[in-house]
């Protein structure tokens, strides 16, 4: 295999670990519960006489749909913060915990809010152009003197794996996409992209 199709075949397979992983790990996880909740509904399906069907799965969503309304209320997100504090206390699982949870922030449908704006810049190379999205503003010192830089998060497949560059802002050049038009333009290889970038 020559380093290029090796490249390639990486890149597709992580690609692919990433498409499956979310959707592997929900599954995983909603089934842990289940069984997890079936245990401790054991002793109420004894007193109950016979097993109820499915009730594992209903405890189990009802669950799910609870953190939810919890993590979408003041209150509910105070107390998430604070187990989110003693979780990110413990060695190892701290990074495991704080990684997923970029990620999730950043790719879950509330999270694009992330992206702050859809631009263009030459890369990898002068005269290529690749559609990026600003994800933050930072400065760094070289020779002594203040740089101010843009973090731009390129997509290379389907959006969950790219490259994050840093650009000075002078290199961006902005676009009138939306964020959704934007993640658009990725997944359909650049199919829905109109004829004008210009703002």
């Amino acid at each position: 295999m020559t380093p290029s199709l090796w490249r390639r075949f990486k890149r597709t397979m992580l690609a692919g670990l990433f498409i499956l992983a979310p959707v592997s790990l929900s599954l995983l996880f909603l089934a842990w519960l289940v069984s997890l909740v079936d245990g401790l509904l054991a002793p109420l399906i004894g007193l109950l006489g016979h097993p109820v069907p499915g009730l594992g799965v209903v405890v189990a969503l009802a669950l799910v749909l609870a953190a939810g309304i919890l993590g979408s209320n003041f209150i509910g997100r105070h107390l998430l913060e604070a187990v989110e504090d003693v979780l990110l206390k413990i060695p190892v699982f701290n990074w495991v915990y704080r990684t997923v949870k970029q990620l999730s922030t950043v790719f879950s449908p509330a999270g694009r809010a992330r992206f702050k704006s859809v631009v263009l810049i030459e890369y990898p190379r002068p005269g290529v152009y690749s559609l990026g999205f600003v994800t933050n503003k930072l400065s760094a010192r070289r020779d002594g003197k203040e740089l101010e830089l843009v973090s731009v998060y390129v997509p290379t497949n389907h959006m969950y794996i790219g490259d994050v560059v840093l650009v000075p802002p002078q290199a961006l050049i902005e676009t009138a996409l939306s964020q959704q038009d934007g993640v658009q333009a990725i997944i359909s290889a650049g199919a829905a992209l109109p004829p004008s970038l210009s703002r």
